[in-house]
Parts: C-alpha cells; sequence; structure tokens
C-alpha cells in the first residue's frame, strides 16, 4: 500500500543528490552551473510534491482478501424463471405507447368473472396510446373525459386525460369491435394505492416531480399531485422485491432504473438486502439494459458474475454505472481480538463490493473484507464466531424461522453510495454510507485507499459531540454514535460537472433507530432525523447544521415522521428538502385494516398504514411543509411484506 512517507522519502532523496552534484562547480561556469543546479532541483522537487499530493494515505490497512465466487448459472436459471412483463389479456383488443415505454399492456381484472373491465398495466402521462385489434377491428370507441373518439385505418389513438393521485383519477375507454364484443379499458390500475397529498404548495421555482416505488408499483408523482408515470411489476411474483425506482439524470439524457430480486432466499429475516439485477430504461421508458455484477480479472479481484444489491445504482452515462453487491463470503483475515470460526481468524460474511462498468467491461472494483478493520469496527451482525453458511435459525415474533441470509454476517450493510469526478471525468471519490458500521467513509477509488471515516467506533473525524449519543453493539459495549443506522449519504456541494473543488458537505438521513416510540416508549427511542455535516479535511473535524429532526414535523401535517429503517434526504435549497420516509417495520406491516388504536404512541392513537409520509417536501426558510405523499395499501394487493417505499428522489422534471 502507497504511503505519503515513500513521497517524501523520495523528495529527500532527491535534494540529497542535487546537494552532492552542486559542489563540484568550475571557475568559470560557477554561476551558471549553479542556476541550472537550483532549476534543476526546483524542477525535481515540485515534480516529487506534485507525485506526494497524488499518493493517498489509507486509514485502513488493505489486505486483499481476492475470493472466487461465480453466480453466472443461478442467475441465468432464476431470472428465466421471472417476467417483468405480464402477459397481455387474451382479448382482441391491444395498446402500445407511441414511444415505445415497456410494460404497456392490457391486463384483465383481479375479478376473475369481470370480462368486460380492463386496465393499463403502464402508462406515461401526455403519450398516446394506440389501441387496435387484431381480428374484429374496431367500430367505435368514447372516453369517459371527452366522449367519441375516432377510429382511423382500424386504430384509436388517444392520450389519457391528467390523472391526479388524490382523486383516483380514472378514464375509462369503451371500445366496441366489429362483432359487437365491448371492452372497458381503464387508466387508474386497480391494483395502485390510495393516495393522499398535503402540504401549503411547492412554489413554481420548486417544481419538479417525486419517483419512488410502492408495492411493485414504479410511480413518479408531480408537484401538482399529478401521476406522471406508473408501471406494475407485481407480475414478478408476490415473492419477488421489485423496489429502488429512480429517475437519473446524466450527460447523455435520462434514465429510469429499479431493482428486481432473483434470489428472496439470500434475505436474512428482516429483509434489508437483495440478491438480483437493475433493469434500466430509456428516456421514453422503454426496458435498455440489465446490470449485475460483472465478472473480473483484475489482480486483487478475480470473481465471476454476481447479484446486485437493491440499495443503489448509479447511472453515470451510456452503459456506464456505479454499482453495489452483497457477496457471502468465507474470509480468513478477521484482525487479533475478532473472533471467529473455532476461534480463528475465519468466518462467513456478507461483503460489500462496489464496482465500475462501462461497456460491459469492469473499470474498478472495491471490497469491503479488504479492509480488516471493519470486522472490529462493526456494531451489529458480529457474532462472526457462529457464522454459517448453511442457514440458522432467528426469532420472529417468539417463532423460530429458518433463514439462509442470517448465517452470514452482515457486518458492513452498505446502503448508499455517491460519487465526485476527476478533472478527466473518471470517479475520483467514493462516499459509502454502511449501517451496521454506523458510519460513513470517503475512499480514494483509484487507490481503494479509506481517507476518512464519520461515526461509528473508528471515526477519524471529531467536533460533533454536540449531536452524538451513546450506544451499545450487539456484544453490549457501548460507543459514541453521530448517526445509527444512517441511510442515504450524499454530495451537496458537488459542482455541476461532477467535481468537488472545495472541502466536501454531506448530507445523510439518519434513522437512529430503536425499540420505540410505539405503544410504550423503550429506550432508545427511534427518533429519525436529517442532517448537513462540513469536513474539514486537513484538520480532520466536522460542523454540523441543517438538522431536521421528523418529531418536529409531526405537528404540522398530523403525520409521524419516523423511519426505523430505508429513507433518503436531498437538500435542494433552503425551501426545498425532500425526505422519504423509508420503512417503520411495525406499522408499515400492520397494514391499514387492523383494529385501529393497535400501535400507538404519544399523541398518536392510530398508527397504521398511512399514518407515515412516503415522502415530504420541507421549506427550511418558513418551516412548513408544501408537499406531502402517504399512502395505504389498495384491497386488491395480497402481500406479506410491508407497505413502504424505499427511497424517495426529486428531479426537475
Amino acid at each position: 500500500m502507497k504511503k505519503k512517507v515513500l513521497a517524501a522519502m523520495s523528495v529527500l532523496l532527491s535534494m540529497s543528490l542535487l546537494a552532492a552534484g552542486c559542489g563540484s562547480t568550475d571557475s568559470t561556469g560557477g554561476s551558471d552551473s549553479a542556476a541550472a543546479g537550483s532549476e534543476a532541483e526546483a524542477e525535481v522537487s515540485a515534480e516529487a510534491e506534485a507525485e506526494e499530493e497524488e499518493e493517498v494515505v489509507s486509514v485502513a490497512e488493505i489486505d486483499y482478501t481476492n475470493i472466487n465466487y461465480d453466480f453466472s448459472e443461478d442467475i441465468a436459471e432464476e431470472r428465466a424463471a421471472i417476467q417483468i412483463v405480464p402477459d397481455a389479456a387474451d382479448i382482441d383488443l391491444s395498446v402500445a405507447d407511441e414511444n415505445g415505454a415497456t410494460g404497456v399492456v392490457l391486463s384483465a381484472s383481479v375479478d376473475e368473472t369481470n370480462t368486460t373491465d380492463y386496465y393499463l398495466n403502464a402508462m406515461v402521462a401526455g403519450n398516446a396510446l394506440v389501441f387496435t385489434s387484431e381480428n374484429s377491428g374496431i367500430a367505435s370507441a368514447s372516453s369517459s373525459v371527452s366522449g367519441d373518439l375516432a377510429v382511423e385505418d382500424g386504430a384509436v389513438t388517444v392520450v389519457p386525460s391528467a390523472m391526479v393521485v388524490a382523486e383516483a383519477t380514472d378514464e375509462v375507454f369503451t371500445f366496441t369491435l366489429e362483432d359487437g364484443t365491448t371492452y372497458n379499458v381503464h387508466t387508474w390500475n386497480e391494483l395502485l394505492p390510495y393516495f393522499e397529498v398535503t402540504g401549503d404548495g411547492v412554489s413554481e421555482d420548486n417544481a419538479g416531480v417525486y419517483s419512488f416505488a410502492i408495492d411493485k408499483f414504479m410511480l413518479r408523482v408531480n408537484t401538482d399531485g399529478e401521476l406522471v408515470y406508473y408501471r406494475n411489476m407485481n407480475c414478478v411474483g408476490e415473492e419477488i422485491m421489485a423496489e429502488n425506482f429512480a429517475t437519473q439524470e446524466t450527460a447523455d439524457g435520462t434514465y429510469y432504473t429499479t431493482f428486481v430480486e432473483l434470489r428472496p432466499e439470500y434475505r436474512n429475516s428482516n429483509g434489508g438486502f437483495s440478491s438480483g439485477f437493475y433493469l434500466v430504461m430509456d428516456a421514453n421508458y422503454a426496458d435498455a439494459d440489465e446490470v449485475t455484477l460483472l465478472a473480473n480479472t483484475e489482480e486483487n479481484h478475480t470473481h465471476g458474475q454476481g447479484y446486485l444489491d437493491q440499495h443503489e445504482f448509479v447511472v453515470l452515462g451510456a452503459n456506464h454505472y456505479l454499482t453495489l453487491s452483497y457477496t457471502p463470503q468465507l474470509v480468513e483475515n478477521l484482525p487479533d481480538g475478532v473472533e471467529g470460526l473455532d476461534g480463528g481468524n475465519t468466518a462467513y460474511v456478507w461483503a460489500g463490493v462496489f464496482q465500475e462498468i462501462q461497456d460491459g467491461e469492469v473499470l474498478n472494483e472495491i471490497c469491503t473484507t479488504d479492509y480488516p478493520m471493519l470486522y472490529e469496527s462493526a456494531v451489529e451482525k458480529i457474532d462472526y464466531a457462529n457464522s454459517t453458511d448453511e442457514g440458522t435459525y432467528v426469532t420472529i415474533n417468539n417463532e423460530e424461522v429458518f433463514s439462509t441470509g442470517d448465517g452470514w454476517m452482515d457486518y458492513v450493510h452498505p446502503n448508499s453510495l455517491d460519487y465526485t469526478l476527476d478533472a478527466d471525468g473518471n470517479i475520483d471519490k467514493l462516499l459509502v454510507s454502511m449501517r451496521d458500521q454506523c458510519a460513513v467513509y470517503q475512499f480514494d477509488f483509484s487507490t481503494g485507499a479509506m481517507e476518512w471515516i464519520l461515526g461509528g467506533k473508528a471515526s477519524t473525524i471529531t467536533g460533533y459531540e454536540d449531536y452524538t449519543s451513546t450506544r451499545t453493539d450487539d456484544n453490549g459495549e457501548e460507543f459514541t454514535a453521530l448517526t445509527y443506522a444512517q441511510h442515504y449519504a450524499r454530495y451537496t456541494n458537488k459542482n455541476e460537472d461532477g467535481t468537488l473543488t472545495e472541502d466536501p458537505i454531506i448530507s445523510i438521513f439518519d434513522n437512529q433507530t430503536g425499540t420505540a416510540p410505539f405503544i410504550t416508549v423503550v429506550d432508545p427511542p427511534t427518533l429519525t432525523r436529517t442532517l448537513k455535516v462540513a469536513i474539514d479535511e486537513d484538520a480532520q473535524t466536522a460542523v454540523v447544521s441543517d438538522v431536521i429532526n421528523g418529531t418536529d414535523l409531526n405537528e404540522k401535517s398530523e403525520k409521524y415522521h419516523i423511519a426505523s429503517h430505508c429513507g433518503s434526504v436531498d437538500y435542494f435549497n433552503s425551501t426545498s428538502v425532500v425526505i422519504g420516509w423509508g420503512l417503520h417495520g411495525v406499522i408499515d406491516n400492520l397494514g391499514a385494516y387492523v383494529p385501529e388504536g393497535t400501535i400507538t404512541d404519544a399523541g398518536y392513537d392510530d398508527l397504521r398504514q398511512g399514518s407515515r409520509p412516503v415522502f415530504t417536501e420541507y421549506d427550511m426558510e418558513n418551516d412548513s411543509i408544501t408537499f406531502e405523499l402517504s399512502v395505504t395499501r389498495n384491497v386488491n394487493i395480497t402481500s406479506s411484506e410491508a407497505m413502504f417505499s424505499y427511497r424517495t428522489y426529486k428531479t426537475a422534471e
């Protein structure tokens, strides 16, 4: 591992050699020789100083584990077993989006006795829909909003009216075929959740669109409360996760991405991570790519194809991605003092793998098992001595349940990646939030050097003491926590070209996960907050600012602003902070139809689905909520999964 000290030694050696040469000057060329020597010394010294600036010291030893694995056969088999577009209804009427959006097909009603009503599976607001009948032909058509529709060359082309989510606006198109058959086509899918929108209204300057996923629906809602896009992904199956839908804007254009699970048994008992692929759609919402962890031949990271995790996927440009994987590994580099299997230094763990790929090639990769310090600084899932690759029994709701995923120790649990670029457009720094470390890390991406750690047991940054609490790890040992089970760390002061010309300022969604509040408040409580942190990299200090406590927002909308897991925050400006409220396992698992009062807290007699918002747009300057959306599950959805949205992303359009 390269160190600054090596560069410093190089500088001293160069200066010594120059000094020896300067001692032999003649009487005729002494001054010229001295000047030349000085120039040469200055040139070499400058080169050495430049080299010194390029060297990066790591605050953690790097020990490349280089563990080989290959899931390519499993991935191929599992991918072939699921659908991401449902079969179209078996009727003589079909639909297509004018710009080729994927998933725009007609689905039958969940009521199998209903043979006249059909529903769009996906829709892009403002795009024309083209309806055709292959056999009988369309005789006439009408809209519940605009009346009769023209039939031209056997097809009907129509742009649906705006859909207001709080009103579940449903435009119904009625088609009569030449054989007399009549079909009603609904623009509002019958499985969509029930929406509630509140707030004082978003200013014109902050107008935009929110992207998120709920109950396997990819959704986009604008700041006027209109549905911009939806796609129903329930066709993947009840046991398969489809989550983390995002809009990604790049210099190469706009993309839309969502995660699709392939191997649900790899989840632990509480969920938390998953194994699958990312679906990439182009600007017209047409499926364009499916991405997994790529096989790698790099010297320190040789392996085959792997799964991606749902927590993060970044589009950097056309066919250019930053990916995150949870990969099970048997490691042999636990440090002294950390007990592994049979008292040794081995353990089964979930590794975090961060990979930059472009045009199907791996450009760079970082793996958390290459940093032995992380085993020791972890605060959760640290029973390495009892780790196993054969699964284990865990207790859930006082019942013993077998879990494959819980055998490996989820000791890092990376849940967000962000990056900066250098002047040449290459990834320079990598910002990683690791939940089970209760810390945020910055890596030098090219060297893998861990540059600084904010929070947790091994923090290299100080100065945030007024914002800490004392927590205990899974072994009962206390540590000082700035954040606890935090999610979604982002650079907030990047330039438009992705570079960072000043010390970083980052934002964090800090869950502060606890066992309460609900029913009876137990210490410690879950008191979610968001914050910004300015890092002085030379002084290794931090200044915390713009803290937003979730409980402070409760009285502004009578909603419950707490997240035990997941979540996101983006500080756009002083009048626009968008907070995604992630998951509160107890509330979101119970549903809207359990008895009222099943879960309560001080000031809240009824904490069921819908009591927590999906996201909030908050005006810090005027201390007001400008837009807030809440949902409850559609009665037609059958699912054992909690109803939540992992994150919410806002873009200008």
